[in-house]
C-alpha cells in the first residue's frame, strides 16, 4: 500500500508537450520543490484516452491542462467532457494566454473546468493544492477564477515573480531530443516583453499582474543551466524561446555582456551552439558579432511586414527600410535568419500584398530564409481585436477569431493561399518546416564535425532547394494575386479553375523539392 501511495501523483498536468512546455515544466519543478508529486501527460488529440487513463491509475488531486493555443479552447472543453463523463473526480484547472485574458469566458466555455489560474501558475497553483479542501479559502488565492453558488468568482491578479532565479530549473522529458545525434532542448533566460505589438496577447497576459513588464534571469544562473543540461544530458543545442531574447537597451546589452563572460568562464562557449528570437530594430553589430563567437547560429525575426502600412498596422515601430537594414547587417555578418511574416491583416489590400510579394522576393535573392507567411489572428487580450470590436468588424467564434477585409476578394485570395500554401507553410511534414530542419541541420554539421567539403556540399544542396521552393511559391502567390487584381469577385469564381491550376502547379513542385530534399538528408546521415 506504502509503494502504492508513493507512486501516484498528487498533480496531473496535461499539454502539448512536444518540443517541452516549459510552462508547464517550470510549474512541475516548483511544485516537487515543495514536495508535491507531479507528472505531466502531453496532451495529443488522438490518444486522449491515455489521459483517462493515468488519471485512474494516478488518481491525482489537481489535473492542470496547458492551453498553448486559443485555436484549441473547444478541443480541450471536448476532452475534459470525455473526463467528466468517464467520472473522473480531480479537480480541473487551466491555465494559458487565453484564460488568463478570458477567465470567465473559458469557465463559461468548459463546464467541466473547476477553476482558472491566470498569468503565472507556479505560486497560484502551490496554494490551490495547499487549500484544495477548504473552498471558502479560495477567495484570499490571487490569481484565480472559480465557480462559486453558481457564479464565477475572479481573485484580484498575483504580483509578477520578480526574480526568476529563485525558480527551480525546469524538468525534462526522460529522452532527450537530438538533431544530427546532438542533444537539443529548448530554454528561456526571460519572461515577458517591453513592446506593444497589436497582434500579440503578452502584454495583456502579463500586464494584469503588478511587476516588471520584462523580466531576466541572470546570466550566472543561465549559463548554470546550460552547463547543468551539457554535463547532465549530452545537450550542446539551446533554442531561446525568450517572448524577446532582447538586445537593446544599456542593462540588456551589460547582460548580454555578462552572459558571454559566463559562458567563456565555465569554457562551454566553443562546445555549443544557440538560436534566440528577436526584433529587427534591436539587431546590433557588435554584440552580434560577440554572441556568434559564443556559439548563436541562427536568429528567428519577427519582421511580419514587407510595406509601411502593415507595420503601422501591428505596432512595429519600425519601417521596411529599417528592415533592410538589418537585413544587410546580418548577411555581412553571415548570420543565418528566418523569419515570421503575415501577409493579410484586417488593413490588407491588394497594393499592400504586392508590396509585400516584391519584398519577399528580395529577401528571397538576399539569403537563405525560408519564405513562409500567413494572415494575422485577432486573438483575445490584444490592442488589434479591440480595435475590430469597437468598430464592429471582430468576426469568427471563441477559439477562431477573425474578421472581415474591406476588398471582399481578399476573402477569395485568402481561401486560395490556404487552399494551396496551408500544408506548405504549417504541416511539420510540410516544406517549410522540413526545409528549417535541414538548413539547422547543416549549421549543427558545421559547428560539431569536421568534413568542410561534405558540409558545404550539404548546405550549397540545401540552400537551392531553398532558393527553388520560395521561387516557385512567389511566382505562383504574384500570378494568383495579379489574377485576383484584374477581375472582379463574379469572374473570379467563374474562372477558379486558373487558381486551381496555380494550386496544383505549386503542389508539384512541392513534391519534387520535398523528394529531392529526402534523397540529400539521406545521403547526408
Amino acid at each position: 500500500m506504502k509503494d502504492k501511495i508513493k507512486d501516484t501523483c498528487d498533480v496531473l498536468l496535461v499539454g502539448c508537450d512536444e518540443h517541452e512546455n516549459l510552462g508547464l515544466r517550470y510549474i512541475s519543478a516548483f511544485l516537487a520543490k515543495h514536495g508535491i508529486n507531479v507528472k505531466i501527460e502531453p496532451y495529443k488529440l488522438s490518444i486522449i484516452e491515455n489521459i483517462l487513463v493515468t488519471i485512474r491509475e494516478e488518481k491525482p488531486k489537481i489535473v492542470g491542462f496547458s492551453l498553448l493555443f486559443q485555436r484549441m479552447l473547444f478541443d480541450y472543453a471536448d476532452l475534459i467532457s470525455y473526463l467528466r463523463q468517464n467520472r473522473a473526480k480531480a479537480h480541473f484547472t487551466m491555465g494559458g494566454h487565453f484564460p488568463t485574458v478570458r477567465p470567465k469566458a473559458t469557465l463559461e466555455a468548459i463546464p467541466g473546468l473547476d477553476s482558472v489560474i491566470r498569468c503565472e501558475g507556479e505560486q497560484t497553483l502551490l496554494e490551490l493544492y495547499s487549500c484544495l479542501n477548504q473552498p471558502d479559502s479560495w477567495q484570499e488565492i490571487k490569481g484565480l477564477a472559480f465557480r462559486r453558488k453558481g457564479n464565477i468568482k475572479i481573485t484580484p491578479a498575483r504580483p509578477l515573480i520578480r526574480n526568476l532565479d529563485s525558480l527551480p530549473f525546469p524538468v525534462r522529458q526522460d529522452v532527450t531530443s537530438t538533431q544530427r545525434g546532438i542533444g537539443y532542448c529548448s530554454i528561456t533566460s526571460s519572461r515577458g516583453c517591453f513592446f506593444d505589438c497589436s497582434f500579440c496577447s503578452i502584454q495583456q497576459f502579463y500586464n494584469e499582474s503588478p511587476g516588471p513588464r520584462r523580466r531576466s534571469r541572470s546570466p550566472r544562473n543561465v549559463v548554470k543551466e546550460m552547463v547543468k543540461l551539457y554535463e547532465e544530458r549530452g545537450i550542446r543545442i539551446f533554442n531561446f524561446l525568450d517572448d524577446d531574447f532582447a538586445l537593446k537597451g544599456n542593462s540588456q546589452r551589460q547582460w548580454i555582456d555578462d552572459f558571454i563572460q559566463e559562458l567563456r568562464k565555465e569554457k562551454i562557449a566553443d562546445k555549443i551552439m544557440w538560436c534566440i528570437s528577436c526584433r529587427v530594430d534591436e539587431i546590433d553589430v557588435n554584440h552580434i558579432k560577440k554572441l556568434k563567437k559564443v556559439g548563436l547560429k541562427c536568429i528567428y525575426l519577427g519582421i511580419e511586414s514587407g510595406n509601411n502600412q502593415g507595420f503601422k498596422t501591428y505596432n512595429k515601430h519600425c519601417t521596411v527600410e529599417d528592415v533592410r537594414k538589418t537585413l544587410s547587417l546580418l548577411q555581412d555578418l553571415k548570420m543565418p535568419f528566418d523569419f515570421g511574416f503575415m501577409i493579410l491583416n484586417p488593413e490588407s489590400t491588394l497594393a499592400t500584398i504586392k508590396e509585400d510579394i516584391e519584398f519577399l522576393k528580395e529577401i528571397c535573392m538576399n539569403s537563405d530564409a525560408i519564405i513562409c507567411f500567413t494572415k494575422m489572428t485577432p486573438y483575445a487580450g490584444t490592442s488589434i481585436a479591440s480595435r475590430l470590436k469597437k468598430v464592429g468588424r471582430l468576426k469568427g467564434t471563441l477559439a477562431s477569431p477573425d474578421y472581415e477585409f474591406k476588398d471582399k476578394k481578399l476573402e477569395l485570395l485568402q481561401t486560395f493561399l490556404a487552399q494551396t500554401f496551408y500544408f506548405r507553410n504549417f504541416n511539420k511534414e510540410g516544406l517549410v518546416v522540413r526545409l528549417r530542419n535541414a538548413k539547422f541541420n547543416a549549421l549543427v554539421q558545421e559547428k560539431i564535425y569536421s568534413n568542410k567539403i561534405h558540409n558545404q556540399s550539404y548546405s550549397q544542396a540545401v540552400k537551392d532547394v531553398i532558393h527553388k521552393c520560395n521561387e516557385t511559391c512567389l511566382e505562383n502567390l504574384s500570378l494568383a494575386v495579379s489574377f485576383i487584381d484584374h477581375m472582379s469577385r463574379e469572374d473570379i469564381l467563374d474562372k477558379w479553375h486558373f487558381l486551381e491550376l496555380l494550386s496544383q502547379k505549386e503542389k508539384e513542385m512541392e513534391f519534387r523539392l520535398t523528394s529531392y530534399l529526402n534523397f540529400i538528408m539521406n545521403h547526408n546521415t
